[in-house]
């Protein structure tokens, strides 16, 4: 049987990027580790649930370029070092 958009074979963005969403998630952690912020910190100082980075770190949550901007400076750096990293360890899986 066909769905009404876009047939039986749709698989969601999220369950697409799964392994890319990892990789992100263990950029940012390590990022976030080297910079000796702890998860629930960094979350307080987004004002927001320390589950919220733990679903990112984990790879189980999207985040949209302006979170990954928000994160970065609530851990004290460039986002443009997370992007490069992220960009590197993806060439390399």
């Amino acid at each position: 049987m066909t769905a009404r958009y876009g047939g039986t074979d749709r698989t969601s963005t999220k369950a697409k990027l799964a392994t890319e969403l990892r990789i992100l998630g263990q950029v940012l952690a390590g990022t976030r580790e080297r910079a000796g912020v702890k998860q629930a910190d960094a979350a307080a100082r987004l004002g927001l649930p320390p589950s919220y980075l733990s679903k990112i770190e984990n790879g189980t949550r999207r985040l949209d370029v302006v979170e990954l901007i928000r994160i970065a400076e609530a851990i004290g750096v460039d986002p443009a070092e997370i992007v490069r990293e992220v960009t590197t360890a993806l060439r390399n899986r």
